[in-house]
């Protein structure tokens, strides 16, 4: 499984964006629902690796949150996240914990069963994947994200077309899909699922029951 914990930056000074990021995540398919767990922090499970890096991108985008990716075979899943255990768990809160410390605010951690092992060889890769996108991510504007969105939701349509949709020129759609990299960041989060993927399938199963409650350790809002 994977389980997804995402802090927001310097809360204390911006208002509180938890309820936009929920609903920008609620389409993305997961185990147990996304929810706030602790004052500004939203933790999810996923199976699907593919859902993973779409709920990463989805948060990234407005530079708001770090994002931190546990992994593991080894959680133990109660009715929320907030009230599930184990190691991917317990990966996700040292993920993300690190993220703070990184320009690009994101983490890949596996469980502490898979410490050592290929998974944490392999989930470095994916992390080293992620953190190369979020650079391109970070630099996109409201407007690129605009025709981006438009490609995405209609992958068949010619330029010409979304930019009679958008009502702009199929020169500036062109520009957008160019500057923004669209197909480098596309064909990077393919591969960063792929990374991930095989992160799980090498990690280890067992144990798990005696991790801590995923929720625990803090309240509030983050004083960063």
């Amino acid at each position: 499984m994977f389980v997804m914990t995402i802090d927001q930056v310097d809360s204390r000074a911006h208002p509180d964006a938890v309820p936009q990021l929920l609903e920008r995540l609620r389409d993305v398919p997961v185990d147990l629902p996304f929810e706030r767990t602790a004052g500004d922090e939203v933790q999810g499970v996923l199976s699907d690796p593919r859902a993973v890096v779409d709920a990463w991108e989805a948060s990234a985008r407005d530079g708001r949150w770090t994002v931190g990716i546990g992994v593991g075979r080894d959680g133990v899943l109660t009715a929320s996240s907030r009230a599930s255990r184990g190691g991917p768990f317990l990966a996700a809160r040292e993920a993300v914990e690190d993220a703070k410390g990184d320009a690009s605010r994101v983490t890949v951690s596996v469980s502490p069963s898979a410490a050592g092992s290929d998974a944490e060889a392999v989930g470095a890769d994916a992390q080293s994947v992620l953190r190369l996108l979020s650079v391109i991510i970070g630099m996109r504007s409201d407007a690129g994200w605009r025709v981006l969105d438009a490609a995405r939701a209609r992958p068949e349509a010619t330029q010409a077309e979304l930019a009679r949709d958008l009502g702009i020129s199929r020169q500036a759609v062109s520009k957008a899909l160019r500057t923004n990299h669209a197909h480098t960041v596309d064909a990077g989060l393919v591969s960063a699922a792929r990374l991930l993927a095989h992160t799980l399938e090498l990690c280890p199963t067992g144990g798990g029951a005696d991790g801590p409650v995923s929720g625990t350790g803090r309240t509030g809002r983050d004083s960063r």
